[in-house]
């Protein structure tokens, strides 16, 4: 009589088995990117150029740091987001104290030369120009001056003012979130 029971719990146990073995990882998990031997360079070069008041993350996504202007409807929410879903930024500098968003860095390496890649480099200039996003490129170098990024970064940060609302935003616009939260 007891087998009644056993071999029911046993067949759950096996299927239980079975599913927990082939469930998949969530992509958030898998899609981390470790940086390569160049991007490590220039992040420790660009760690010491921004100083102390900004942190720096890597490999961030652009939909972590860009939101609709309108997001009221879900719908519109999704079509201004869909374009960027999947882009992602080298570098993301923030305010060390309120987190704010100062400036992206691209680090261009030579792999940038084919057309495909100067499409999608446009294309994030394009946004974060109309998002009022200091974007920062860099070409891949063997070795860095410090003094020139420096520079480079002064005067990037300092090339878009504060954002006032503007007069008119297009229905799909984006802006740059108030506070980055890493992921």
């Amino acid at each position: 009589m007891w087998i009644y029971y056993v071999l029911p719990a046993i067949a759950l146990l096996l299927l239980l088995g079975v599913v927990l073995f082939f469930k998949k990882k969530p992509i958030a998990a898998s899609a981390r990117v470790a940086l390569s031997p160049n991007e490590l360079m220039f992040k420790s070069v660009l760690e010491k150029a921004v100083g102390g008041q900004y942190l720096i993350f890597d490999k961030v996504a652009v939909v972590d740091v860009l939101e609709p202007f309108h997001t009221d409807n879900e719908r519109a929410k999704r079509k201004a987001l869909k374009p960027i879903q999947g882009r992602v930024f080298d570098y993301l500098v923030c305010d060390a104290n309120s987190m704010e968003v100062v400036c992206a860095v691209e680090l261009d390496d030579h792999s940038y030369d084919k057309k495909s890649y100067k499409k999608v480099d446009l294309f994030l200039e394009d946004t974060c120009a109309a998002a009022r996003l200091p974007l920062l490129r860099v070409p891949a170098q063997k070795g860095y001056n410090l003094s020139e990024i420096i520079e480079r970064f002064e005067r990037t940060i300092a090339s878009v003012g504060p954002a006032e609302a503007p007069v008119y935003q297009p229905k799909h616009a984006l802006c740059v979130k108030k506070v980055f939260v890493p992921q």
